[in-house]
């Protein structure tokens, strides 16, 4: 019998694949914070720099299991931009980075505030999310712009606790904090390498949501796939 669900974040219950002029609000910010120390790294520059900090960022998500911090890629990203900053002045730069989706927040997917409430019924709900710029405790603030943060029991957002997904205490730790075992709870996400294929390594059956993104459905693992969040009940239920 399924107790609980787990679900992904990004692309799950929220929709970022069309985010907003959220770059070049990023773009302008840093230029405000540098530029009073004698710096003025164009457009260009700047987009060059993000494009090593995404890279070191895929480099350790995908070989350590662990998402580097925001102060870990800001400072990949002054250091690509050969940018020397104070301390104070490096803290704001890693808290506009942190906050910026603030600005600019994601919708989310289409059917989770009519869905969830009649998940929350039925099962223990938690989020299970890797973290990329903005930490878990800005993740928590979208969720609450949204009104989506009063359905969920427990939080997993992979900067609080030193590890992500696929490592199999990324599904586990919210679970134990749930009192659910492994077999009785259904992960959904979006990524077959994360979602997938670590929900069932840890024991969970897991469920590929396609409905924003679907570029894994050609090798998904998974014991059932949607492609509307309102289907999550119904595929849920045929599971349990």
């Amino acid at each position: 019998m399924i107790r609980a669900v787990t679900l992904d974040f990004w692309n799950t219950l929220l929709d970022d694949s069309h985010p907003p002029a959220r770059d070049e609000v990023r773009t302008a910010r840093l230029y405000e914070i540098v530029a009073p120390y004698g710096y003025a790294p164009g457009p260009e520059a700047i987009h060059a720099a993000f494009v090593k900090v995404w890279r070191h960022f895929d480099r350790i998500w995908f070989k350590k299991s662990r998402t580097p911090s925001t102060a870990e890629s800001a400072a990949v990203l002054l250091r690509a931009l050969r940018i020397r900053l104070p301390q104070e002045a490096r803290e704001r730069v890693v808290t506009m980075l942190e906050e910026i989706i603030l600005e600019s927040p994601p919708r989310t997917v289409e059917g989770v505030p009519e869905t969830l409430p009649l998940l929350a019924e039925r099962y223990a709900l938690a989020i299970v999310s890797d973290a990329a710029l903005s930490p878990g405790r800005v993740l928590r603030r979208v969720l609450e712009l949204h009104g989506l943060e009063q359905w969920f029991a427990a939080f997993f957002f992979s900067d609080e606790h030193g590890w992500s997904k696929p490592d199999p205490r990324a599904f586990l730790t919210p679970l134990a904090a749930l009192g659910v075992a492994p077999a009785e709870a259904v992960h959904v996400g979006d990524i077959q390498r994360t979602d997938i294929a670590g929900a069932q390594a840890a024991g969970l059956q897991a469920i590929h949501f396609v409905g924003v993104n679907s570029a894994d459905l050609p090798v998904s693992s998974a014991q059932a796939v949607v492609a509307r969040f309102s289907e999550l009940p119904a595929a849920i239920s045929r599971l349990g």
